[in-house]
């Protein structure tokens, strides 16, 4: 066959091959877009960077009790100063008496309240208590989020002296039924390790870790459990996970204990992991009354609240008796609309500040979300003014530690 017509029959094959070849290339990219959505998708799902109102409890139980914590509050008063750094570059991380201010909210509205109180947060709190399975719980979504206004680790790593407060669960999605006696005998021990890797990696090996917050209460699945059994096997998983934790290379974590202050009173002494593995002893609390609380002034509503039992009185009396600074890592002013809630509450942000100024405090976050009735500081005229003369520039319960450029 003439070499003319032999390339004139393969045209039609070569065209039918390109064609093909065009096909093939489209359905694989047309794949790989479906896998990138889903991917998108599920770690959507999973990371919830606010927690929805079902996930959060922020109510107090009926029940009334002894002493208040701490003085009559002052009034507030607005007060203006420098923007000033807490606890930045070379000073105090939130353990001791550090006093420090932290905040809960995205990257932005951090900044945005920072400028209304003339304050530079470097302490952010973040939950990774929406954890699937164990690949989620030992990597942490706040780990290169995609989104930048939620990717702390990020923000944390971005200037010197930032610290993140994390919340970490103690055991993922759909555990078994006696998970606190594994974990006791050490059956978790490879993902704690893992997680405390994971963080020292992402350049958070300075981070406080509020493991299994709020294990008093029962709307967690990391509850302390109803039983002497339960809650003894519960705080040697605790102690076990902090010392795996502190056994990897680079970690200096700081371990908060953390109770919500007045939620089913079990006595500390009976679930408390030991002073060995504990730095901090923190308790939540938010401004609103049992169904069954009575209050007919600001300084009623604070009474009944801190003097329940397993309040914030008692907790910081247990405080001061094992030598342990305290925190208050959640604490926010509940709408009146919201049942049982103070609203516009300043009387409750001069307490709050009281409590810092007058005890030994590692640090306190006000809970900057709307969630579960929860009112932000910008829905609050009054309470911000007296938040930003306590805990802004120049504020009494911080400590002034002024540093270099602290800005996002």
């Amino acid at each position: 066959m003439p070499r003319s017509r032999q390339n004139k029959d393969q045209v039609p094959r070569i065209q039918a091959l390109r064609r093909g070849l065009l096909v093939l290339v489209l359905l694989l990219a047309l794949g790989g877009v479906f896998l990138i959505l889903r991917y998108a998708g599920t770690v959507r799902a999973r990371v919830s960077p606010l927690p929805s109102p079902s996930q959060r409890h922020i109510g107090n139980p009926p029940s009334q009790g002894p002493d208040s914590p701490s003085q009559t509050p002052s009034p507030a008063t607005t007060t203006s100063g420098p923007t000033r750094s807490l606890g930045s570059a070379g000073s105090m991380p939130a353990g001791g008496d550090a006093k420090r201010a932290c905040f809960y909210g995205s990257v932005s509205v951090m900044q945005h309240v920072g400028h209304q109180v003339g304050q530079t947060f470097d302490c952010a709190l973040v939950f990774n208590d929406a954890t699937p399975n164990w690949t989620g719980w030992e990597h942490p979504w706040f780990i290169g989020y995609y989104k930048p206004d939620f990717n702390w680790s990020a923000w944390a790593t971005a200037v010197p002296g930032r610290q993140l407060v994390i919340t970490q669960r103690m055991i993922p999605d759909n555990p078994p039924s006696d998970w606190r006696q594994r974990g006791a005998n050490g059956e978790y021990d490879a993902h704690a390790a893992e997680l405390a890797r994971t963080l020292v990696a992402a350049g958070l090996g300075n981070s406080v870790i509020r493991l299994g917050h709020e294990a008093n209460g029962t709307w967690y699945i990391d509850s302390v459990g109803s039983s002497q059994s339960d809650y003894d096997a519960w705080r040697a998983y605790w102690a076990r996970t902090v010392r795996v934790m502190r056994a990897v290379p680079g970690a200096h974590f700081i371990f908060d204990w953390c109770v919500n202050a007045g939620a089913r009173p079990i006595p500390f002494a009976s679930w408390y992991p030991g002073d060995g593995v504990v730095d901090v002893i923190g308790g939540d609390i938010y401004d609103r009354l049992a169904a069954n609380m009575q209050a007919s002034t600001p300084a009623g509503r604070w009474r009944v609240l801190t003097t329940q039992p397993g309040g914030l009185s008692q907790l910081i009396a247990f405080a001061r008796s094992h030598h342990k600074p305290l925190s208050i890592p959640e604490w926010g002013l509940v709408s009146s609309g919201d049942k049982g809630g103070g609203g516009d509450d300043a009387y409750f942000v001069n307490a709050i500040a009281g409590v810092v100024r007058d005890n030994a405090v590692a640090y306190q976050s006000y809970f900057d979300a709307s969630s579960g009735g929860v009112m932000l500081l910008s829905e609050a005229q009054s309470s911000l003014a007296a938040y930003r003369s306590h805990f802004g520039g120049g504020g009494d319960a911080v400590r002034e530690t002024r540093s270099g450029e602290g800005g996002p």
